[in-house]
């Protein structure tokens, strides 16, 4: 009984995550955007923070009037991708937040080769395996992520964010409903939707 409540809860908790909680917050406020290039970029070097800056860049390009770099772009920065010393004290199942542990010299560096407004960052650095299909729904695995948002130029922080995307296992994809609910929370607060 405890085995299934437990995880009668952690599909709720997904749900509810999904399907309106802030992904993402402004930390200058009231902001104006001053520009409109913008890149994603891994703050890790592992394959879960890749795929998120790849997926995501795509999906804000999609969802905004940023002119987003391609992730081919990106690679051009020496060494891509790089380790950023990310926003967290510790991520095992959860990431614990910390923002004042960001090596925002090493950010200011990527953006210097990059030339753009906007830096989004992301650290993917754990995921956590959900339970195994059921008869009416699919519990995916998570993928945690953490982000935080630099305006050029300068360096100034504008935004973090919290959040976890879902796994397809066999299609080895992120899930797109998560990336645009995501992408699109994040252009309407930065005043750039379409």
């Amino acid at each position: 009984m405890h085995h299934k409540l437990s995880w009668t809860g952690i599909v709720v908790g997904v749900a509810l995550l999904f399907s309106g909680c802030a992904t993402f917050h402004l930390t200058q406020e009231p902001f104006q955007p001053k520009g409109k290039r913008l890149a994603v970029i891994a703050g890790l070097t592992n394959a879960g923070s890749l795929q998120a800056a790849q997926a995501l860049a795509d999906t804000i390009g999609r969802a905004s009037r940023f002119h987003v770099l391609s992730q081919k772009q990106v690679q051009a920065i020496p060494n891509y991708p790089q380790l950023v010393k990310g926003p967290y004290n510790s991520a095992y199942f959860e990431i614990d937040e910390n923002y004042d542990k960001t090596d925002v010299g090493r950010v200011k560096e990527i953006q210097k080769h990059l030339g753009v407004d906007y830096l989004y960052v992301l650290w993917a650095p754990t995921s956590v395996q959900s339970g195994a299909k059921g008869w009416f729904f699919k519990n995916y695995p998570l993928l945690h992520v953490v982000a935080q948002v630099f305006e050029f130029p300068g360096g100034k922080e504008i935004g973090r964010g919290k959040y976890m995307l879902r796994i397809d296992e066999d299609r080895k994809e992120l899930l797109q409903e998560d990336l645009i609910h995501i992408a699109k929370e994040f252009a309407e607060k930065t005043r750039m939707s379409e």
